[in-house]
């Protein structure tokens, strides 16, 4: 059968690649990573991971409850009365199989492994120009603003500085060459906003008080008059303007052209003057 053909034929190249029990997941290591896990579920519940092949009988070890700790053997038509799981460990990508078909189809084409590489030559462009943006620290009042907003939005109230900064700046952060900076600007900010009432601090959890309602109300009606200030100011400044113009015009330091000459209009005096010719009939 083909099923069969394949699963001697890939499971031996899967398996010789085996994972160890840890995994690096981050940092050079992680990128490093190239290995798989080739495990057999029953149901929703683990039952076995493969660590050796020979001919039609997997090694490994078998789920005992709390960890794979029991040395097992299965046979490969055991495979058919569990669910096969394939995960590979491909840098810090992870791709899961769930056929042994679906395993076959991307080992031949390479086509899960051609997108991985677009997404990331993509991803570290991104990365490139956001590590050359300035990492610009939010104001203290609209800090606080994001802070009640998230928090009104999550089941649990508190947040991590680190964890804030993940929502503002997205996980790029912690490839920037100055987040630690950053971090301990947030920090600063964080510290003062629990000095002056707006947040309690909890096992290093930020929580936003009910003050910070009232401080955040305050500061929005001062920025209001602060704003109506400006308009004023600038109302005043071209009606002062308006007026100099005025002043300078009627003082006759400055003339202007005149629109309508009216000299040259004839008055009533000019048109008595005039002889009258007369006019005889036959």
């Amino acid at each position: 059968m083909i099923k069969t053909f394949l699963y001697r034929w890939l499971l031996k190249r899967l398996i010789a690649k085996a994972c160890e029990s840890s995994i690096p997941r981050s940092g050079k290591k992680g990128e490093e990573v190239n290995c798989y896990v080739v495990a057999v579920d029953h149901g929703d519940s683990p039952y076995f991971v493969a660590t050796a092949i020979d001919g039609n009988v997997l090694t490994g070890l078998k789920w005992n409850g709390r960890s794979y700790g029991d040395n097992a053997t299965i046979s490969i038509s055991d495979l058919e009365s569990g669910t096969l799981n394939i995960t590979h460990y491909y840098g810090l990508s992870e791709v899961t199989y769930d056929s042994i078909y679906d395993v076959a189809w991307h080992y031949i084409t390479r086509l899960i492994y051609l997108k991985i590489h677009i997404y990331r030559h993509i991803d570290s462009t991104y990365q490139y120009f956001f590590n050359k943006r300035k990492l610009v620290t939010k104001k203290r009042m609209e800090l606080l603003r994001l802070m009640m907003d998230d928090q009104l939005d999550r089941t649990h109230d508190g947040i991590t500085s680190l964890d804030l900064m993940t929502k503002i700046y997205s996980m790029r952060l912690f490839l920037h060459p100055s987040w630690e900076v950053q971090h301990k600007k947030m920090d600063l900010y964080l510290e003062s906003l629990v000095s002056s009432g707006e947040l309690n601090k909890i096992n290093h959890e930020y929580i936003v008080t009910g003050k910070a309602i009232s401080t955040i109300e305050k500061y929005e009606e001062d920025e209001r008059r602060h704003t109506e200030a400006v308009k004023l100011q600038k109302k005043m400044f071209w009606l002062t303007i308006i007026a100099v113009i005025f002043a300078i015009v009627q003082s006759g330091v400055i003339k202007l052209p005149t629109v309508v000459n009216f000299s040259d209009t004839p008055t009533t005096e000019n048109l008595h003057s005039k002889p009258i010719k007369r006019v005889n009939f036959a």
